[in-house]
């Protein structure tokens, strides 16, 4: 299926019968591997003076993501008019199976390289198991080379070597906000594929958003969505 770009905050609340497509999609279809290529293109120099090929490898289902998270409603909450909360998801089904799906990856790729990026020196429990899992399925892989970065600092890697990276696995949000700037970093956003990706069921999906600004302007340029369908 191809899904094309829509605007998640055009849509009312739940309560008011809106739902966002494209998190009702992962959710129903249980597509829970986000992959996401980056990659320099020829004409197009890539931001940060090297050439990038990576692959950006992010669970879907689960996280800080409060459409994806609960059975019923929603994972965010407001018990005072003052206080506002959010609970992540994070389970051992979810994590084994994205790093199984990143380890694929890596095998069918030249470096044979997986990068773990996590926060566990803060969210012990939730990215501890997370990385415990990740763990024990790069012990069934020991042809690939296995790393771990902490989350704030492989922002900063990214924009200084891209090129120190080949497959790299996370979870929803740290995935969502890493494949942007990698795929920046490589030339463009506006030219990032994405694949959401489950056991039966594949969504193409352009990775930027919606650019309402350019409707009717014939300036919009559909490479994301071509390459998320190729």
């Amino acid at each position: 299926m191809i899904l094309g770009p829509v605007s998640h905050n055009e849509y009312p609340p739940v309560a008011q019968g809106g739902l966002n497509p494209s998190g009702e999609m992962r959710k129903r279809l249980d597509l829970y591997a986000n992959i996401r290529p980056a990659k320099t293109r020829p004409g197009l120099p890539p931001r940060c003076g090297k050439p990038v090929d990576l692959i950006v490898v992010r669970e879907n289902t689960e996280g800080f993501y409060a459409d994806r998270n609960m059975f019923m409603n929603t994972g965010e909450f407001m018990p005072t008019p003052d206080l506002a909360l959010a609970v992540r998801k994070i389970t051992r089904e979810g994590s084994t199976r994205i790093a199984e799906t990143a380890f694929t990856l890596a095998m069918q790729r030249p470096r044979k390289k997986v990068t773990a990026v996590h926060k566990a020196n803060v969210l012990r429990v939730s990215d501890g198991l997370f990385l415990e899992c990740t763990r024990a399925v790069a012990k069934r892989y020991p042809q690939i080379e296995y790393d771990e970065q902490i989350m704030d600092a492989m922002a900063a890697l990214l924009v200084r070597d891209a090129t120190r990276f080949d497959v790299i696995v996370t979870t929803n949000m740290f995935g969502d906000i890493l494949s942007d700037e990698a795929s920046e970093i490589s030339g463009s956003l506006g030219l990032a594929a994405s694949l959401n990706a489950g056991h039966e069921h594949g969504v193409a999906q352009a990775q930027h958003g919606s650019a309402p600004d350019i409707a009717g302007k014939d300036r919009a340029n559909p490479a994301s969505l071509i390459g998320s369908t190729a």
